[in-house]
């Protein structure tokens, strides 16, 4: 959202209901502490945002997912877990992320793990 560029383009995809951003209250809160930090801070504030803009822009776009099961599957990076929790408790195809650790996963049970680029090659072909 601050940046632009290819994260953007998924954002303008759930826009035209191309496709579902998903999101937890473990993801929320996260976005919530990394949008603290210091370098992000002086980013939306340069655009004259404030974090209470930027979290409510998320949650306006993405669905909200109850978590009913912790998992244990990112081993090298536990508190990633919360992203393969919310794709597992809603079903999902694919979670989109640039983290190392979730793409060396690269799947669990039906859900690809994969970056940008790919993912929009993915809804791109659906098209």
């Amino acid at each position: 959202m601050l940046w632009g560029g290819k994260p953007a383009e998924i954002i303008k995809a759930a826009e035209q209901y191309r496709v579902s951003i998903l999101t937890s209250e473990e993801i929320v809160a996260e976005v919530s502490q990394v949008l603290t930090y210091p370098k992000l801070k002086k980013a939306y504030q340069a655009e004259r945002l404030r974090r209470e803009d930027l979290i409510e822009t998320v949650l306006k776009i993405a669905k909200f997912v109850k978590v009913t099961k912790k998992l244990n599957v990112v081993k090298e990076h536990p508190v990633d877990d919360k992203f393969i929790e919310c794709a597992f408790a809603a079903g999902a195809d694919y979670i989109v992320s640039g983290d190392k650790h979730l793409l060396k996963v690269a799947c669990y049970k039906k859900t690809q793990i994969v970056p940008v680029n790919e993912f929009l090659q993915i809804i791109e072909t659906k098209r």
